[in-house]
C-alpha cells in the first residue's frame, strides 16, 4: 500500500517533466517565417564559426535554407531531423554546453515552421 501511495505522489511531477509540444494544424496560427524568425534562431544558436556555419562545419552547415531544409520533412516536425536535435538534453543537447540551449518559445517557432511546410518564406 506504502508503494501505491508513493506511485500515486510521484506519478504528477513525473509526467509533469515529459513535454512535448502539441499544435492543432487547423487552429489560426500566424506564419512562421524562416527569413524573420527560424534563420536568426539558427544563426545565433547554431550557424556559428566553429559549429554549423558556412566555412568550418563540424558535421553539417545550417548557414543556408538549402542546408537546413535537408534537416526537415516539411509537415513533419517528429519525423525531422533539426526538430529532434534541438530537443535533445544531456551531453548531445544541441547547441552543446556551455551555450543556452533553445527556449521553450524557439523551439516552438521551429516545430510551427516545420508544421507549416518549412517554407523558405
Amino acid at each position: 500500500m506504502r508503494k501505491l501511495r508513493v506511485i500515486a505522489l510521484l506519478l504528477p511531477g513525473m509526467l509533469s517533466a515529459c513535454t512535448t509540444i502539441m499544435v492543432d494544424p487547423t487552429a489560426d496560427i500566424p506564419t512562421v517565417s524562416y527569413r524573420t524568425e527560424v534563420a536568426p534562431i539558427i544563426a545565433a544558436n547554431c550557424a556559428q564559426s566553429g559549429c554549423h556555419g558556412a566555412t568550418d562545419s563540424r558535421k553539417f552547415n545550417l548557414g543556408s535554407y538549402s542546408a537546413l531544409s535537408g534537416l526537415v520533412e516539411p509537415t513533419k516536425p517528429h519525423n525531422s531531423e533539426l526538430y529532434s536535435v534541438i530537443r535533445e538534453y544531456g551531453p548531445s543537447a544541441m547547441p552543446p554546453a556551455p551555450n543556452k540551449p533553445l527556449s521553450d518559445e524557439q523551439i516552438g517557432q521551429i516545430y510551427v515552421w516545420i508544421l507549416q511546410g518549412a517554407l523558405d518564406n
